[in-house]
């Protein structure tokens, strides 16, 4: 670990703040919560957890004298900014999650760059890792899967397409004393990646899967396409070059339902046959498709940031149209597990229990 970030880390544990936040839910990121329970501390404990956690502003004389000591360092990074006395996070809040220390950002109907969410802590419990092994972190984002396989033993790539959220990954592993089993590429999905290297035996993506109303073949690298499912296509087709014969890899999904009938399901099972791999997918979460649900206006405030003056009663009916052209009553999220080398398909409904 940097000598810089060692202190930090030590300092904020003996402060009280990783206590702290042991307290919330294992899958809360939710920061109103953080800001009622903050608001009732005093000391050092309530001005660094205002800090870091709410993106506060702060003296910096003020401050633990390892959190001041490490801002020059959070600087470098782009996280943080200091002018005079003050001192403020920029966009990211800082977490802790199965023992790991996070720069990032929680879910927000913005846009959101460092996404860690309740999504990024599911999906971390469905992995495990064995040490030594070879790990491919894709849509890293901060790092949250490839810091956990790292802290395990693993030697995980981590895979970003934003530079600057990539540069944050690298940030987290330095953080959490995991760099030198770490290695952070910035680029889209398999793409950075040695033409001759070795097959990973884990492969992980939280992929982006906010649908958009963008027609086939003319999505953006991040974008989700009018199903959810463009990125995830992509991860699908590089599949079988990068993972390693009896190796798993775990995927997360929007994926939409017709009534119970799952509308990708003879789409999957064809890929999964094709390639012989076993794929399995666990159903999670309902989410309502009409223009007024969340699903829609989340999508619709993504799409009002790339044009501000567009009409928002009017991107409603464009989406909850699309939806509907498909066929869609419902989306859930989903989880993909693939196993390499073996056969089978299945799905598991987790709401029926």
């Amino acid at each position: 670990m940097n000598a810089i970030l060692r202190p930090l880390v030590t300092a904020l544990e003996e402060l009280g703040l990783a206590e702290f936040l042991a307290g919330f839910s294992a899958d809360s990121v939710d920061l109103a919560d953080w800001a009622r329970a903050v608001d009732l501390l005093d000391g050092e404990l309530r001005t660094t957890a205002g800090f870091l956690l709410l993106g506060r502003p702060a003296k910096v004389d003020g401050l633990p004298t390892a959190v001041a000591a490490a801002l020059p360092r959070l600087q470098e990074y782009g996280v943080a900014l200091q002018r005079d006395n003050e001192a403020q996070l920029v966009d990211v809040s800082l977490f802790r999650a199965q023992g790991v220390w996070l720069f990032a950002e929680p879910p927000s109907i913005f846009q959101v760059r460092h996404y860690f969410g309740p999504d990024s802590l599911a999906l971390a419990r469905r992995i495990s890792y064995r040490p030594d092994s070879r790990v491919l972190d894709l849509c890293a984002g901060p790092g949250f899967q490839g810091l956990i396989a790292a802290q395990l033993g693993a030697r995980a790539t981590l895979v970003e397409l934003l530079d600057d959220v990539a540069r944050v990954a690298a940030l987290n592993a330095e953080l959490n004393g995991v760099a030198d089993r770490i290695e952070v590429l910035a680029g889209d999905l398999y793409a950075p990646l040695a033409s001759d290297g070795r097959p990973f035996d884990r492969v992980v993506a939280n992929i982006p899967f906010l649908p958009t109303p963008t027609p086939p073949g003319q999505e953006a690298a991040e974008q989700g396409g009018e199903d959810g499912f463009s990125v995830g296509r992509r991860v699908l087709e590089g599949l079988p070059r990068q993972l390693a014969p009896h190796g798993t890899a775990h995927l997360t999904a929007l994926l939409f339902q017709a009534g119970d009938e799952l509308l990708m399901a003879k789409e999957l099972r064809d890929w999964a046959e094709t390639h012989g791999c076993a794929l399995a997918v666990s159903l999670t979460d309902e989410m309502a498709v009409d223009p007024g649900s969340d699903l829609v206006q989340t999508a619709v405030s993504d799409l009002l940031d790339a044009d501000p003056g567009a009409d928002a009663q009017a991107l409603s009916s464009e989406v909850a149209e699309m939806f509907a052209r498909r066929g869609a009553t419902r989306a859930r999220l989903s989880y993909l597990r693939i196993d390499h080398g073996v056969s089978g398909f299945r799905i598991l409904d987790h709401t029926e229990r």
